[in-house]
């Protein structure tokens, strides 16, 4: 997990100076897209400014072009000047003689040079533009509009000369009195005396107060022009968030994939399959778990081949002498017939059986070691598959009272089960309840729907065994279920205390058979006042 925290630090690291990367560039324009955005919302008036000289210029003669160029030019932070045609390229001279003028950018959109058409030779430009800050914008359109006021001042017929400037600008400019500006831009006219630039409802103006306090000469609205910051901020944004995610979503697929490759060795496991491993090459952050798992998984492996070798053994060991046992038994009533009832042939032949029974319990846990599915399963009618059974225990337990009860009176409620699983079972709990119940053993069967979102209604076949024996401590209830674990008699309460004691297998023996259904078993406190065993066995 060093590793993983390392590679999610180092992303981490290189996602922040790549998004300070991006900030700083986003910033940087930014810091010029106010200057585009005037400069390219007002290079149309400038335009217009320029073809309004240039036209004038042509009135001229040389002479005079060149005083009224240096009168300008005081008047102007950005150069200016009249330039042969042949200094351009073709293209640059094709559109030069455009309505729009020649318009000169940088690569980023930024605008250096404009230019009109003076003659057929020569041409007016303006610019660079490039060194200068954004101030100038401002400052040269307030030249541009000094220019208008002085004309307007010095002109007997303003309102005709306003025409003659208005019909050659593509921005509408106009008198407009000073108290229909927004206060604040009226205010601010008070204190500078040069153009204030505003916005309103209608978009963006520039102002410039005219000899008469009361009115101004206003320009606008500009033309609106994308704000690059924004967008570039936006890109910005959203190729990091996405590169990002790209990155941490590739990276926790590969752990998850690893982690995937130990969760799939240890459900082989708990399927039987012991001899899973993990592989270990590849790994990385989960290499270390890997190798814990599959040491775990070998010990375990180990353990568990000790035990089943150690059961097949022993189990098939007794079985020869059980057998000379059984033998010799038989042979025991013609040479002690003359004991009478001091004869041990009864004790003798009761501890066979118990030993007999040992070793097929034995042998039967062995051989359904994988708790898998069942493939011969089959509708088991309930009450027929335990008569047998039930008829044995009244036999061998003629002092106990042996009942079957249905829920619903139903008595031919059917399984789905291995008939011969279903009644070993069977044979182990009403088995033990005769052993450990007083005087009544009951078996409740009833029916149960149960909702599961994913597989809709199932339902289930309840099958409880209850005695009115000392019980099961409830702190030993999920122990007994466990092979070779049997209640110690002395660690019982008195009043609970029996003088039984099972093998240990029969209780572990039924736990594996319900999880080969698909069911489940559980005990409990039964209302007889012993032990209740509750079975559920699927029904489809």
């Amino acid at each position: 997990m060093i590793r993983f925290f390392i590679k999610v630090l180092i992303v981490f690291l290189v996602l922040i100076f790549a998004v300070k990367w991006t900030m700083e560039g986003i910033l940087f324009q930014n810091v010029y897209s106010d200057r585009n955005r005037v400069i390219s919302g007002l290079s149309r008036v400038h335009l217009d400014q320029l073809d309004f000289l240039a036209d004038e210029l042509v009135a001229c003669d040389p002479q005079s072009q060149a005083t009224k160029l240096a009168q300008f030019h005081k008047k102007s932070l950005v150069p200016i000047g009249i330039r042969a045609n042949t200094e351009f390229s073709e293209s640059d001279r094709v559109r030069l003689s455009k309505p729009d003028g020649f318009i000169y950018r940088y690569s980023d959109g930024m605008i250096d040079y404009l230019g009109v058409r003076l003659d057929n030779e020569h041409h007016l430009l303006y610019g660079p533009m490039g060194d200068l800050s954004n101030r100038f914008i401002e400052v040269q359109v307030d030249s541009w509009l000094k220019v208008v006021r002085e004309a307007l001042e010095s002109s007997r017929d303003s309102q005709a000369t306003l025409s003659s400037y208005s019909s050659q600008f593509r921005v509408p400019i106009r008198i407009e009195q000073r108290q229909s500006l927004p206060d604040r831009v009226s205010e601010k006219m008070k204190v500078h005396h040069e153009s204030i630039f505003y916005q309103s409802s209608d978009g963006s103006f520039v102002a410039l107060e005219l000899g008469d306090s009361r009115q101004v000469l206003c320009m606008g609205p500009l033309p609106e022009v994308a704000d690059y910051a924004q967008v570039a901020f936006k890109k910005g944004v959203l190729v990091w968030l996405l590169a990002s995610s790209t990155v941490l979503g590739w990276m926790i697929f590969k752990v998850s994939g690893r982690f995937r490759k130990i969760e799939k060795a240890a459900v082989e496991i708990a399927d039987g399959n012991f001899s899973a491993r993990v592989n270990t090459p590849n790994l990385g952050e989960a290499k270390k778990l890997a190798l814990a798992f599959n040491t775990m998984a070998s010990k375990t492996e180990s353990v568990i081949r000790t035990q089943k070798e150690l059961l097949q053994v022993v189990s098939h060991e007794l079985r020869t002498p059980l057998a000379r046992l059984k033998f010799a038994a038989e042979l025991l009533p013609k040479a002690s017939a003359s004991q009478g009832s001091d004869s041990p042939l009864p004790v003798m032949l009761q501890s066979i059986d118990d030993i007999e029974t040992l070793v097929q319990e034995v042998f039967f846990y062995i051989k359904n070691e994988q708790a898998e599915p069942l493939k011969n399963k089959e509708l088991i009618t309930i009450d027929l598959a335990l008569e047998g059974i039930l008829r044995t225990l009244r036999i061998e337990y003629p002092q106990l009272h042996i009942e079957m009860v249905f829920a619903d009176r139903d008595s031919s409620k059917k399984v789905l089960a291995d008939r011969r699983s279903f009644q070993r079972a069977f044979g182990n709990l009403t088995s033990n309840g005769a052993r450990y119940a007083k005087s009544l053993l009951r078996i409740g069967i009833s029916e149960v729907q149960e909702s599961v979102s994913e597989r809709g209604v199932l339902s289930y076949i309840c099958i409880d065994v209850e005695d009115d024996g000392p019980g099961i401590p409830e702190a030993m209830r999920s122990e007994v279920m466990k092979p070779f674990v049997r209640i110690d008699p002395k660690s019982q309460e008195p009043q609970q205390a029996s003088p039984h004691s099972g093998l240990g297998l029969g209780l572990a023996i039924v736990h594996r058979i319900l999880q080969q259904h698909g069911g489940s078993v559980q005990i409990d406190r039964g209302e007889l006042g012993g032990c209740l065993v509750k079975t559920r066995w699927p029904n489809t």
